[in-house]
């Protein structure tokens, strides 16, 4: 069974780290799922934000999201199930092999 790289996002201006480490652990056949929350919420809405579902399973903070004015604004390839609580987080902690903070 492969690993999982957790990587728990909270701040804008690590776009281009997220999507090299997602990218680098697939390609090393490890699962990747990542978690947005606070201000890293704002990367949502980079142009090359959905290129993240290529390497991982992605989740977003709702309560951050709304609380940064995103409210109603969809992400192509996201679903109402990928806004989620820091329960999420807390299970990704839980069950990831490891975990990244950025």
């Amino acid at each position: 069974m492969a690993q999982t790289i957790g990587i728990c996002v909270s701040t804008k201006n690590s776009f281009r780290h997220v999507i090299g480490i997602a990218e680098a652990a697939k390609n090393g056949g490890r699962k990747v799922e990542i978690f947005f929350t606070g201000e890293g919420v704002h990367q949502s809405q980079l142009s090359e934000f959905t290129t993240l579902l290529e390497f991982a399973k992605v989740a977003i903070c709702e309560v951050s999201y709304i609380s940064y004015g995103y409210k109603g604004i969809e992400i192509p390839g996201l679903g109402d199930k990928d806004f989620a609580t820091q329960a999420r987080n807390a299970e990704m902690v839980e069950e990831c092999d490891r975990y990244i903070i950025l």
